[in-house]
């Protein structure tokens, strides 16, 4: 007689991934379902973010007619990514990203039927969700909430119940529940800084990084990890995105358009409108390290130029107020030159000076770029027309700026392309499944733009309800 359990599936994080696993797990046929969540709120860092959702195929995209496939943006994927991720799992991700898009629609997610650049694809992939990450959360929360699946919340999971190698439960504290399937989908670790200085430590500056997440993101999948010798992967893997040393911390994923980059020796190394997503990378090669120099046009520009310095940015969402800059304020940057935090000069050459950087070097290279403005041509870096303003109003200011914001961990949980965790010895770990944030080797080392990371949560979460349901229907 089989034993019996206290519940089909349970699922360990209320993200986009645990809810996509939830109900992907119900429509599959488990019927006693147990989501634990940490935190007093369902939704995770999910809730937070701004919704963007990448995919390739989807309904929006046909009606659009945008062509675009899951083959090319597997491709792009892998080609991005220079191969250095788990092809398996990425094959799953891409592939199903249309057809999962469609699947949110279908449970009341609100998509605008915009698309957006997610990033460098010849298209556009990237799905706002309306009412951004709550208004993905809001949808699957009802579902499970209509359909009797349970959600705990304030339970944070102490570890994984294991029996002759096969998981078949978790516990919190004294409190034991068992189940045919375990999906882990825990989220990230960025807001367990230790953690991060460990496993990723090309974002971590002390002093200077900060998680833009939820504070229950912690890294609870690499304790359990170690407890049931799965395998860890993509250690160093990290969306980050730059920041100057300010306070408050304020999130601003893309520096202004108007500024000028300059590298450690004071040179001008990229187009500074460029997406987010290349900025990153390219803050790899220059040694994570720059500068943002402006003028104080960009602060208090004249009236024939306020909108071009007030809208300073490629990307915009649908339905949406357009993004400003929040760090490059005029209240803000006073406020930090006081407090030394970043520096003012009548001069360009007294900028660098205060900034220790090469006189004659950035003299020159300041010098060249508003030769560039008055072109009307960026020939060096390509940047857009709209965002060719002059630095040449004095007084100038220059802000240290390094990649130390912390976006998207993705060092965690190796799984195959059915979302099984595996073994240090190569097999699949019988009863665990993982999805999201906390797996490894989904997210590479370039974010893909965009998108990519509710992508893997809402994917690869819908992937792991469904093989955890069919192991819970077979057992």
């Amino acid at each position: 007689m089989a034993e019996v359990l206290d519940f089909d599936v349970l699922v360990i994080g209320s993200g986009a991934a645990g809810l996509c696993a939830a109900v992907a797990a119900h429509e599959r046929g488990a019927q006693r379902i147990l989501v634990a969540e940490s935190e007093a709120a369902v939704g995770g860092s999910s809730r937070l973010s701004d919704g963007i959702v990448m995919g390739a195929g989807s309904r929006i995209q046909n009606e659009a007619g945008l062509e675009d496939s899951v083959e090319d943006l597997l491709h792009d994927y892998l080609t991005y990514n220079q191969y250095d991720v788990e092809i398996g799992p990425v094959t799953t991700l891409t592939h199903q990203s249309g057809q999962t898009l469609d699947w949110l629609q279908k449970h009341g997610v609100g998509i605008a039927p915009q698309l957006i650049q997610s990033g460098i694809e010849e298209g556009k992939r990237g799905h706002a969700v309306q009412g951004g990450g709550q208004g993905l959360i809001d949808p699957l929360h009802r579902y499970c909430r209509e359909n009797g699946i349970e959600i705990a919340l304030g339970r944070r999971v102490d570890r994984l119940l294991v029996r002759d190698g096969v998981v078949y439960g978790l516990a919190v504290g004294d409190d034991q529940v068992t189940a045919r399937s375990v999906v882990v989908a825990t989220g990230g670790f960025g807001a367990d800084l230790e953690k991060v200085a460990e496993y990723l430590p090309s974002v971590y500056w002390e002093g200077w990084t900060w998680y833009i997440g939820a504070d229950g993101a912690r890294g609870d999948a690499l304790g359990m990890a170690a407890e049931v010798g799965a395998q860890l992967t993509g250690r160093g893997n990290v969306l980050r995105t730059l920041a100057p040393n300010f306070s408050p911390k304020l999130t601003e994923a893309r520096p202004p358009g108007w500024m000028v980059m300059i590298d450690s020796h004071g040179r001008r190394f990229m187009d500074e409108s460029a997406f987010y997503t290349l900025v990153d990378q390219r803050y790899h090669h220059i040694g994570d390290r720059g500068f943002m120099v402006f003028d104080d046009a960009a602060m208090r520009p004249p009236a024939e130029l306020a909108d071009r310095y007030r809208s300073p940015f490629t990307q915009s969402y649908p339905g949406r107020e357009p993004f400003r800059s929040k760090n490059y304020q005029p209240d803000l940057v006073d406020e930090m030159v006081a407090e030394g935090r970043m520096f003012k000069a009548d001069t360009i050459a007294g900028l660098a000076a205060a900034a220790s950087l090469p006189e004659d070097v950035l003299v020159a290279e300041v010098e060249r770029y508003n030769r560039l403005c008055a072109a009307g041509e960026d020939t060096d870096q390509r940047k857009p027309a709209e965002f060719l303003l002059p630095v040449s109003t004095a007084p100038y200011y220059i802000a240290e700026v390094r990649p130390c914001m912390v976006n998207v961990t993705a060092y965690g949980m190796r799984i195959d392309a059915d979302c099984r965790v595996l073994h240090e010895n190569g097999t699949e770990i019988e009863g665990l499944f993982a999805a999201g944030e906390c797996t490894g080797g989904v997210l590479g080392r370039a974010y893909v733009g965009s998108g990519n990371s509710l992508m893997n949560a809402c994917v690869m979460g819908r992937a792991a309800g469904r093989v955890a349901a069919g192991r819970a229907a077979s057992a």
